[in-house]
């Protein structure tokens, strides 16, 4: 590319150069470092606009980015222009849509800020990742995120009502649902949704590929619900499995969360300096939410919930059970789970530069499934010999498993792994991508999912909206 664009494009707006070292910040997310050319940063919807007519008509590739709190390298171009959406924050209303309580926000307001100021106007927005005070909302729809609370209330798309978007030259869209629609609940696979009857299903979870997403409409819930978590010990992995999965079937208990914490995410988990001691027979954990109407129908559950874990696992450790009600010891439950994969993540960059690293999984299988996957994720990495773990979302058949890797060769060999046991997850009837998508780490991964046909729909769809290839260049297809 003509190197004099970039220069031009520092006149017209606030950009940071390839030879600043603030670009630095821009460079890498959790998982992927990539060597962007230049940086807009911009300072409201305007400069977006008026930078991607810009970069449409010079040909340069685009990819936007928020806080960079990707797991698959999305927000981080190998080549071309970044712009950031991370001043593009605040609320625009919350009212009524076509009958409906809604929240309407820019692109890069803190989810987290989102949940807030529904709760502040009495309502409820139920989607919130464990990485809810740095994503970004834009970003969770260009994603389809879910998060801890996904066996209740399933990922952002079922939420999302309206969008505002922003085609690769300029050209603006609205999109939205009739008041009468129902959105699918349904975890991503990978890449696009096939069978979309409304475009605004085929821009959530498009991963930037499509257009930018600036302005985002979201049902709310009625009400902010009380809830209580817990953190019940097991004396193995099996154990939680087996209650986990019996729970997810039950129609006598309805948590909100339900998710493992397996032998190893537990000893992470225990090293944060406000988690208690626990009994040393306790080597797997199962965290999950219950909502109650008032302190009597709490103590209900709270008798409903003692009762089968009595039945589940032993003595010593049900009486070891954690309990949180308040405000305060929900957000350290919450601090402790999201420990996890913050400390991996930092465990694992210190061995990027021999080549290693995190090989993290995003696979899912439907919840009868569960166990047969679980068993054969845990037997391939017992051989394979390295440091793993599982955790989240499991009660939606959904973990996330970690390995991690000293140098290249080990990376190579959990790489493999992750590939078995996608083709796996995808014969017992599951995905390969159930909430982070594919970004460029995980896009050989579509193959896995999809036939030739499918992507190749996928791809025409492409380049109807882009057809420059400039948006999110590298992610989903190469």
């Amino acid at each position: 590319m003509n190197k004099n664009v970039f220069s031009d494009l520092a006149e017209k707006f606030d950009t940071i150069l390839k030879d600043d070292a603030r670009i630095e910040t821009y460079r890498e997310d959790t998982m992927f470092r990539g060597d962007p050319d230049a940086v807009i940063r911009a300072r409201d919807e305007t400069d977006v606009r008026a930078a991607m007519k810009y970069c449409f008509v010079s040909k340069i590739p685009m990819t936007f980015c928020g806080s960079r709190t990707s797991m698959t390298g999305a927000s981080i171009p190998t080549e071309g222009v970044v712009i950031s959406t991370e001043r593009l924050e605040g609320i625009i209303d919350i009212g009524e849509h076509q009958g409906r309580k809604t929240i309407t926000t820019r692109t890069g307001t803190i989810t987290a800020a989102v949940q807030k100021a529904a709760e502040e106007a009495g309502f409820y927005f139920p989607v919130a990742p464990t990485s809810r005070d740095d994503c970004r909302i834009g970003a969770n729809v260009a994603t389809n995120a879910t998060g801890e609370d996904s066996f209740k209330y399933g990922p952002i798309r079922a939420y999302t009502r309206r969008l505002k978007i922003w085609l690769a030259d300029g050209t603006e869209k609205i999109l939205e649902r009739a008041a009468s629609e129902k959105p699918s609940w349904d975890r991503n696979r990978a890449g696009y949704v096939l069978d979309w009857k409304n475009p605004i299903d085929l821009f959530v979870g498009s991963e930037g590929t499509l257009g930018f997403i600036a302005e985002v409409t979201l049902d709310l819930l009625d009400r902010v619900p009380h809830y209580f978590s817990a953190l019940a010990p097991f004396p193995t992995n099996r154990k939680a499995l087996e209650f986990i999965v019996a729970t997810a079937q039950s129609t006598d208990l309805k948590p909100r969360a339900l998710e493992l914490v397996d032998a190893s995410a537990l000893d992470v988990m225990r090293t944060h300096t406000t988690f208690p001691r626990l009994p040393e027979a306790a080597k797997a954990m199962v965290y999950f939410k219950q909502e109650y109407q008032d302190e009597a129908d709490r103590d209900q559950w709270l008798g409903r919930w003692f009762s089968v874990l009595e039945k589940a696992s032993t003595p010593d450790l049900v009486t070891a059970v954690l309990i949180a009600d308040t405000q305060k010891d929900r957000e350290n439950f919450r601090l402790w789970r999201h420990h996890i994969p913050s400390t991996v993540n930092e465990r694992a960059r210190k061995f990027w530069d021999a080549g290693g690293g995190k090989v993290g999984s995003d696979w899912w299988v439907p919840i009868p499934k569960l166990l047969e996957m679980m068993d054969f994720f845990y037997t391939h990495a017992d051989a394979l010999g390295l440091p793993y773990m599982a955790y989240a979302h499991v009660g939606s058949g959904h973990p996330h498993t970690n390995i991690i890797c000293a140098n290249a060769s080990e990376l190579k060999k959990a790489d493999e792994l992750l590939l078995t046991c996608c083709r796996k997850a995808v014969a017992l009837g599951g995905g390969v991508a159930g909430e982070h998508g594919v970004g460029k780490i995980h896009r050989n991964l579509l193959s896995i999912q999809h036939p030739l046909s499918a992507v190749a729909k996928m791809r025409r769809w492409k380049e109807e909206y882009d057809p420059l290839f400039l948006l999110g260049r590298g992610n989903i297809f190469d």
